[in-house]
């Protein structure tokens, strides 16, 4: 069955759609997935050129647009300069009086095919390229105003009928956002949590060497995955000075002051030492720093 006009870009959107959905599971990164989304839209809705942002608030709850994928338009020296150096971290649009800046205000569709006469239209900056048309719709997720998409210079113009055709591309856009948003707040919430961890383990004299194992320093002890490991004392006074200085070499002599406390002890007896440790736990690093010492090495 053949499609109608119509049904021609839904279909091209759907596919633009499922494709940045399956990008998704692997790409997060906001400014990778949406230009590959923008260059398909301008494609489907024959524009110029266009824009993907999402809202933000300024201290002053006044609204502006963080772009994460922006047409390069640059129209002179200055401005294409100015585009290199924001494309990567999002260019910002925060002119209120402005077509963009009456969706933000609003939070409704903008259409505009006569630009120049447009009264909620204030000029271009001078060297801009021609406006002849502009379509400005914001997009939600969860009842927020999470973004907007602004089209520009669509031969025919623009219409109520093509920003219909355009809303499951705007829910994935805000579905996107918001995912991302959460990904954010997973992020710092882990942040928060290694931070509580770590100020916890201080207080409790604990420390974390990888591979599972932590080291209680007030009672020498070694666990891995929450079970005791099997040690010696002197096989524990040993860990508790090599843990008690993490990645950094402890001197031969130190340690066997540690540990033989008072009593007189050769080279080889530390070396048997370290030897049984190593083969009762091969996962953890214990490093020979020639000459001078032993260095348990773990990741900060």
């Amino acid at each position: 069955m053949s499609l109608t006009s119509a049904q021609v870009p839904e279909k091209q959107l759907l596919n633009a759609i499922t494709s940045v959905l399956s990008r998704y599971i692997t790409e997060t990164d906001p400014y990778v997935l949406f230009n590959g989304l923008l260059d398909k839209l301008l494609e489907i809705t024959e524009s110029e050129y266009g824009f993907i942002g999402e809202v933000f608030f300024s201290t002053e709850k006044i609204p502006f647009i963080k772009s994460y994928a922006t047409t390069n338009i640059a129209w002179s020296d200055r401005t294409r300069m100015l585009y290199e150096e924001n494309k990567k971290n999002g260019m910002i649009f925060n002119k209120p009086n402005s077509l963009y800046g009456e969706v933000l205000k609003t939070g409704r569709l903008v259409i505009s095919n006569r630009p120049a006469t447009d009264p909620r239209s204030y000029g271009l900056p001078k060297g801009h390229p021609p406006l002849t048309a502009f379509m400005g719709v914001p997009f939600f997720a969860g009842g927020n105003f999470l973004g907007v998409v602004g089209l520009a210079n669509r031969k025919n113009g623009y219409n109520e009928r093509l920003a219909e055709i355009l809303k499951p591309f705007l829910i994935t856009c805000g579905n996107l956002i918001q995912a991302y948003r959460n990904n954010l707040k997973h992020q710092q919430v882990e942040v928060e949590l290694s931070r509580y961890r770590d100020r916890l383990s201080k207080l409790d004299g604990i420390t974390y060497i990888g591979s599972g194992y932590e080291f209680c320093h007030s009672s020498p002890a070694l666990k891995r995955d929450g079970y005791s490991v099997l040690l010696t004392k002197k096989e524990l006074y040993l860990l508790d000075q090599l843990v008690s200085n993490l990645n950094s070499p402890v001197l031969y002599q130190k340690l066997e002051a540690y540990i033989w406390k008072n009593v007189i002890v050769g080279e080889s007896s530390l070396r048997s030492l370290v030897r049984r440790l190593r083969k009762k736990v091969p996962e953890l690093s214990i490093i020979t720093a020639s000459g001078v010492g032993y260095m348990l090495e773990a990741d900060d």
